[in-house]
């Protein structure tokens, strides 16, 4: 797995914790890991994200999704002025939800040969499971960050599959007003993500 520095504030033990982060700490398997080309560490003073995730759909003869190309981007800007173990730290939470984005909407894309994202919700069997409803969550930003089910998915990925203290505070769990009424994922909801590959 490529970690890329574009910052050069990270020693390549640090970018192989990232890494080791992703293959020994989060719900991967060698599919997803291979999906994602690489995770980039960039300095962006001009927008408010802490990290994003992008990809690219490739299609066979039948015009099918037959693959996906993904890349990670975390911003450096957010944590420049912590030391270096906690930049790292808090670089890993954002990891752990990126990722979740890269698990729940790679697998979510190929399986539902879904291909436009922003105008498909999250499957009716995770609306359900997770109690979330068509007036207050949809499928892209347009009610805002923490109503977008994608976002919402990602910080369950986060919060179930990665380690302490990553796995703290769901953002969207007693935060946000009105949204403050979504409860902590439950087995179900656990279930139903680590089983998105097989679906």
């Amino acid at each position: 797995m490529r970690v890329i520095d574009h910052t050069g504030n990270f020693s390549q033990p640090e970018l192989q914790e990232l890494a080791n982060f992703v293959l020994n700490d989060l719900l991967s398997t060698n599919v997803d890991i291979e999906w994602l080309d690489v995770i980039r560490i960039r300095e962006d003073t001009r927008s408010g994200y802490r990290g994003y995730w992008k990809f690219k759909l490739h299609f066979d003869d039948q015009n099918r999704i037959d693959g996906i190309v993904a890349v990670v981007v975390l911003n450096y800007y957010y944590v420049k002025t912590l030391s270096p173990p906690s930049r790292l730290d808090v670089l890993k939470e954002v990891l752990a939800h990126e990722y979740g984005h890269h698990w729940t909407l790679s697998y979510f894309l190929i399986n539902q040969h879904i291909i436009d994202l922003w105008k498909e919700r999250m499957p009716i069997e995770y609306y359900q499971l997770r109690g979330l409803n068509n007036q207050d969550h949809v499928c892209d930003y347009s009610q805002g960050w923490h109503c977008c089910d994608k976002e919402i998915i990602a910080e369950d990925y986060r919060v179930l599959f990665s380690p302490a203290p990553y796995n703290e505070n769901h953002r969207m769990v007693g935060n946000y007003g009105y949204a403050s009424i979504l409860a902590l994922p439950s087995p179900e909801v656990e279930n139903y993500i680590e089983n998105l590959n097989t679906l």
